[in-house]
């Protein structure tokens, strides 16, 4: 027999498959919002700064600061309005098989990476995030840029754990156990 005669395309009952929907996904550590404020905080500064520093050094620009100051105010409180919306809808799970990442408030996202694609696993640490104990996890894929997660604001703890169990089911795909003789 050939091995073209064996080939079967059985076709799949989706409804048998597993629905990623119904895992309970792990949020961010709380203290993460509070290095997204300060991230907010900081930028919305130096544009604040550089706003007031046109309207003073341009006289020509003054007139329009009846718009403009508004129009700063109401930036900011949207841009902390969606981020904080943001910051509530991501979540993250690490399976037998694979991670599940989802984010995003207006295009919501959700990225399931195989553990046999991901390739390399970073943790970072930011200025801030070292002063809350917190990391970041990127997940590197064989299917470039679109198959990368980056995981925001766990405990620098749970961070190192799910590193290191990640390495160890990675290695274990790369060299199995070998099986023991009954």
């Amino acid at each position: 027999m050939s091995a073209a005669s064996l080939f079967t395309n059985e076709t799949i009952d989706l409804d048998q498959l597993p629905k990623y929907e119904e895992i309970t996904l792990k949020k961010p550590h709380p203290d993460y919002w509070k290095i997204i404020c300060i991230n907010l905080l900081i930028f919305f500064g130096i544009l604040g700064m550089g706003t007031t520093a046109l309207l003073l050094l341009f006289k020509e620009i003054r007139p329009n600061a009846v718009w403009i100051i508004p129009a700063y105010i109401v930036l900011v409180v949207i841009s902390f309005l969606l981020f904080r919306l943001s910051f509530k809808k991501r979540g993250y799970a690490m399976r037998k098989h694979d991670v599940i990442y989802k984010n995003g408030i207006i295009a919501e996202s959700t990225t399931i990476v195989p553990l046999n694609r991901i390739q390399h696993i970073e943790l970072n640490e930011g200025i801030f995030s070292r002063a809350y104990k917190l990391g970041s996890l990127q997940l590197f894929t064989a299917g470039g840029q679109s198959g990368h997660i980056r995981i925001s604001g766990i405990a620098i703890d749970e961070a190192r754990s799910i590193r290191d169990l990640l390495l160890k089911k990675l290695d274990l795909l790369e060299k199995p156990l070998p099986e023991t003789e009954a």
